[in-house]
């Protein structure tokens, strides 16, 4: 069985996960630019972060020993119907690297397995007329993907569901509560987004309300901007930074801790590899190995970055462990659930 997890521990490791990798927009393409390699890390940081772009530059984190942390880049090109003349430069950044570099500059991290949106987005046209976003629709592709490059996890409502059909483009306008609770019953996400957009001849606006629970007040916000790409880049960056908001550990909080845990319920084959690539990816752990395995019960040695409460606090979070205090021989005892 150890060799086994040797052989999950490889296959992980030769995974990138998707908090590693982000993009900015740029102009054209051009051979290892240093200035689009470090708008693209700085983009990388504030999602590893949960930070502002603006925040990281203000803090000056960023040097040009940065650039090793890079592993690859590319460009993509923008779909054609959003009608846009630059280009995506993505940067793909050793993990383990990048996570050692941000915690010698004392920039916080914000873990993995975070919130996540249901977006219910409805469009207004010059003319007034209101209706669902369509695959299609440029705002959706703009919030979508500047949601993704802030690492916010997220789904939009699709307009043929049926569940939702009897609700109407308006009850976003309104932000109806029925709505709101019905959305949380249904797809049970962490929070709701009601998005109304509106597109005039001169510019755009949105109107937003987000909603942590079904019977919560929604945090509204408004907002006129001329440039589309420009609004919601600063709507995604709004959210990034309530989401983020008690989540991310200090660098203070971070040090060099030995804990020996066990994960019980790792039932078979799937769910060991789903936990390695948990734990390889999780910010917290510098290292880990298999000590045994018995009984779907996996016995493990960990350098973690935190002590042991702030270890429990944060992986209790993600959702994916379960604490069992326990007390077994001074061992962290977790149950899998993913």
């Amino acid at each position: 069985m150890i060799c086994m997890l040797c052989l999950l521990a490889s296959v992980a490791t030769a995974q990138t996960e998707n908090l590693n990798s982000a993009a900015t927009l740029v102009d054209r393409q051009l051979s290892q630019n240093k200035d689009q390699l470090m708008a693209a890390l700085r983009a990388v940081v504030s999602k590893k972060s949960g930070l502002s772009e603006q925040t990281i530059d203000d803090q000056a984190w960023l040097d040009d020993s940065f650039l090793t942390v890079v592993l690859r880049h590319y460009y993509e090109q923008l779909p054609a119907f959003v009608n846009h003349s630059g280009l995506w430069f993505h940067v793909v950044t050793d993990s383990s690297k990048l996570n050692q570099m941000l915690i010698d500059r004392n920039v916080p991290l914000w873990p993995p397995n975070r919130p996540e949106l249901f977006i219910w987005l409805v469009e207004e046209r010059a003319d007034g007329a209101l209706s669902h976003a369509s695959q299609d629709s440029v705002g959706r592709y703009w919030l979508g993907k500047l949601l993704t490059n802030k690492g916010i996890a997220h789904q939009f409502y699709n307009p043929m569901d049926a569940d939702l059909l009897q609700f109407k483009p308006e009850d976003i306008s309104y932000l109806n509560p029925d709505l709101v609770e019905k959305v949380f019953q249904d797809y049970q996400p962490d929070q709701v987004l009601l998005v109304k957009l509106r597109h005039y001849g001169s510019g755009h606006s949105y109107r937003v309300g987000l909603f942590k629970d079904a019977e919560s007040e929604a945090d509204i916000q408004n907002r006129q901007f001329v440039n589309l790409a420009d609004g919601l880049d600063y709507l995604a960056t709004s959210l990034q930074q309530i989401l983020a908001e008690g989540l991310r550990i200090e660098a203070t909080e971070f040090g060099e801790f030995t804990l020996p845990i066990v994960i019980n319920d790792v039932n078979d084959a799937t769910s060991m590899l789903d936990l390695w690539k948990y734990l390889h990816n999780q910010p917290l752990i510098k290292d880990f190995y298999a000590t045994g395995y018995g009984q779907n019960s996996l016995q493990l040695q960990l350098e973690a970055r935190v002590d042991r409460e702030a270890f429990i606090k944060v992986l209790t979070q993600d959702g994916l462990l379960q604490y069992l205090p326990l007390g077994m021989n001074n061992r962290i005892v977790f149950r899998w659930q993913p």
